[in-house]
């Protein structure tokens, strides 16, 4: 089930009656816009999937042989997959497993535990791997292998290291070396965090540890810069590297300190840490950080709540033009829980009452009495784990500069795509679930060129998905696409063999230039750590000319824009005068009708005598004509024998059973029928509009208002009909039937 929101598609998307489309943002190009495209055209699976996660993780491409690596947390092994045999545009293309590498004995005298990272180097024919030992505060090791996984050297990292990069040019390898105190702080020990440093070009290759001990002299001044430090450690011991980024000279790395929501830069020469920095906080009281904290009240509704969003960021990658760098952040947020110790408490926002009873709305927060470095609040301020977005940082002299946040987007776009598995868990469907505890939860964030052009992707490790920005201002992105391949009509198992439930939980990221993609297109590869699965999308782009609007309401950015411009463009709905499309306004039955009247060309009545039955239509009013043609057609009937109310408005049951008319008038399929005993409301379907309203539903037209409603007398916008009226031509195109 591929769902992705863009121009110009058929945008398989639930509830369009009740909230409305994604919104799109297009950047200006010689008079055009272009509009990228993700399509998945292969996929792979491990055999196995797991509601708890860490099944298909880290991936890794590599050009010379078009293969790709992943890290099979289940196995704890290396599986190799060939993408020679793609071929652009091609869907549905199932990828076989190569090689399954088995690391666990090559290094001697190792204790294995697990495998938690891949690296391509291409200069030099080589693949890195990131294994832990079986004690958790033993030192782990970076493995090094040739492209067939078979070993080359290794070297002794940091204690549990989770994260494994080369330099651009090959010269070093790194690792993120995380130290967690697994056994909690009382009956374990805190091994240090570190990263680990070797020189591939020396003439005998070290492995140089760097740890934060230089720092533990200043812990008070990282304090009052609002790093984030458990009360009582140090930041060598309680710092706790999760990712590494490195410039394109091969100079200096960045480095997460997710849970000090902070990152670390690294001199890769002098192997001496010159930088920890703040990633600062996000005030979700300020319109455009909007968000959703409450799970109970079953539905999507952002609103500016008093909370500070923590960064925390887990994946993070850089993007360097005209002599800047910036660091691109997904924002994911993480506590601390360790045995007895826990960062994180739950605060009572309010109460929701349901089915006459009371329950209150809980968030979870940071715990302030055990962190340092927070800044000082009033006392109902409470700070939230993760930004619930991505982030981008201009490195500067001084340190780091915030240029970008994506602000509400991901919620509210994902809300609009999904409005019955908002803020879903990655182990089930529900709606609302994940609202009081960092929401879709940003994992991973990668960048590639399309055609020149960059563009952000951001794996959401939730709700699933990934969403699409145009970096061509840095300081500005701007939304493009979101796309998500999970199938959410199929319920988890909570172990087991592949299950068809599409790709869940994006973890790890890869992307593949179109100059070294074995399909000739740009490729973005994601490792999806529940469904143990590899998505393989094809990026392309598509130009089109804009529509010019002459409305005043309606700009490029609204959700319905695209919508809006068919509907114009077609000559199906005007303005509502003085240069107004209304996009809110109320639709009635007779403005409904007229549409459908001039999707047909405006057909005139028959000069013989006809039976006009309706005491309130006019034959010679505006719609009249419209009214009588689809009475004549058995597209409509009146609401009585004598009254077709053609200024009431139109409600969602009436629109499919005109629709579901009109579509058999055209000579389309209505075999599609979806069962809507699931629904609370069903029994307050009307008889007539019964099997238009499981129509309607089985294709995706109409969907529930929420998990167990479908709202069937509620009404619809102008911008939402303009919006039906672009899917039925998608529909009908893709039946092979007459244009719309």
């Amino acid at each position: 089930m591929n769902q992705r929101m863009k121009r110009g598609a058929s945008l398989l998307m639930a509830g369009i009656l009740a909230v409305g489309l994604v919104p799109s943002a297009f950047a200006a190009q010689d008079g055009q816009t272009t509009t990228p495209t993700l399509e998945k055209i292969a996929g792979y699976s491990t055999g196995y999937s797991d509601q708890e996660g860490g099944v298909a993780e880290i991936v890794a491409y590599n050009q010379d042989n078009q293969k790709f690596y992943l890290v099979n947390g289940r196995e704890k092994k290396l599986d190799i997959v060939s993408l020679a045999g793609l071929t652009a545009g091609q869907e549905a293309q199932t990828l076989s497993l190569e090689t399954r590498v088995d690391v666990s004995g090559m290094i001697p005298g190792f204790t294995f535990g697990d495998l938690t990272s891949v690296a391509v180097d291409t200069a030099h024919d080589r693949i890195a791997v990131a294994v832990q030992a079986e004690d958790y505060a033993a030192n782990g090791a970076i493995l090094l292998l040739n492209y067939a996984g078979e070993y080359l050297a290794h070297y002794t990292a940091g204690v549990q290291p989770d994260n494994v990069v080369f330099s651009p040019d090959g010269r070093y390898v790194l690792s993120a070396n995380e130290g967690e105190p697994r056994q909690g702080y009382e009956n374990g020990t805190d091994p240090q965090g570190s990263v680990t440093i070797v020189d591939l070009e020396a003439e005998t290759p070290t492995p140089n540890t760097v740890t934060f001990e230089a720092w533990d002299s200043q812990r008070e001044a990282l304090v009052a810069d609002n790093v984030l430090l458990k009360r009582g450690l140090n930041p060598s011991t309680d710092f706790e590297p999760e990712y590494i980024t490195v410039n394109a000279a091969g100079t200096t790395a960045y480095v997460a300190l997710q849970e000090a929501n902070s990152i670390a830069v690294l001199d890769l020469a002098s192997g001496q840490f010159t930088g920890i920095h703040s990633l600062g906080f996000k005030d979700h009281s300020q319109p455009g950080n909007e968000l959703d904290a409450n799970k109970e009240d079953q539905q999507a509704n952002l609103q500016t709540e008093n909370f500070l969003g923590v960064y925390m960021p887990d994946g993070i990658t850089l993007y360097e033009v005209d002599g800047k760098t910036y660091l691109l952040t997904a924002n994911e947020g993480d506590a601390s829980e360790w045995e007895e110790y826990a960062n994180i408490t739950t605060v009572v926002t309010g109460t929701v009452e349901n089915d006459g009873e009371t329950t209150d709305v809980e968030v979870e927060v940071l715990d302030k009495t055990k962190l340092d470095g927070l800044p000082a609040v009033a006392e109902d301020t409470n700070f939230l784990l993760g930004g619930r977005s991505f982030s981008l940082y201009e490195v500067t002299e001084n340190g780091l500069t915030q240029v970008f946040d994506s602000g509400s987007d991901f919620e509210r776009i994902t809300a609009q795509a999904y409005p019955d598995h908002f803020n879903a868990s990655n182990k089930n469907n529900k709606l609302d679930s994940r609202s009081d505890a960092k929401g879709p939860e940003p994992e991973s964030v990668t960048v590639n060129l399309v055609d020149g052009k960059p563009y952000a992707y951001v794996g959401l490790e939730r709700i699933g998905g990934v969403m699409v920005y145009d970096l061509s201002d840095p300081t500005h992105p701007t939304f493009v696409e979101y796309v998500n391949t999970r199938d959410f009509t199929v319920d988890f198992p909570e172990e087991g063999t592949d299950p068809a439930q599409g790709d869940v939980s994006v973890e790890g990221m890869c992307v593949v230039p179109a100059a070294v993609s074995s399909t000739g297109q740009a490729l973005l590869l994601t490792a999806n750590e529940v469904s143990g699965t590899v998505a393989v999308f094809q990026h392309s782009q598509q130009a089109e000319t804009p529509a010019e609007l002459p409305f005043t309401d309606v700009t490029q950015g609204d959700w319905y824009y695209d919508a809006v411009a068919y509907a114009y463009e077609n000559g199906l709905m005007t303005g509502t005068g003085d240069r107004l499309f209304a996009p809110s306004g109320t639709t009635t039955r007779a403005q409904l009708v007229t549409i459908l009247h001039r999707l047909e060309g405006t057909p005139a009545l028959p000069d013989t005598a006809l039976d006009y039955p309706f005491s309130d239509v006019a034959a010679d009013s505006w719609y009249g004509t419209a009214v009588y043609w689809a009475r004549a057609n058995g597209i409509v009937n009146g609401v009585s024998d004598t009254a077709f109310a053609p200024n009431q408005a139109l409600t969602r049951e009436q629109m499919a059973a005109i629709l579901y008319r009109y579509a058999e008038y055209k000579g389309a399929d209505l075999s599609a029928s979806a069962d809507l005993s699931g629904y609370t409301d069903a029994g307050q379907i009307a008889t007539y509009a019964q099997a238009a309203m499981a129509w309607s539903n089985g294709t995706g037209l109409i969907t529930g208002t929420s998990d167990t409603t479908l709202s069937p007398r509620g009404t619809a916008t102008r911008a939402q009909v303009a919006t039906i009226l672009q899917r039925m031509s998608d529909l009908f195109a893709q039946i092979g039937r007459a244009h719309v």
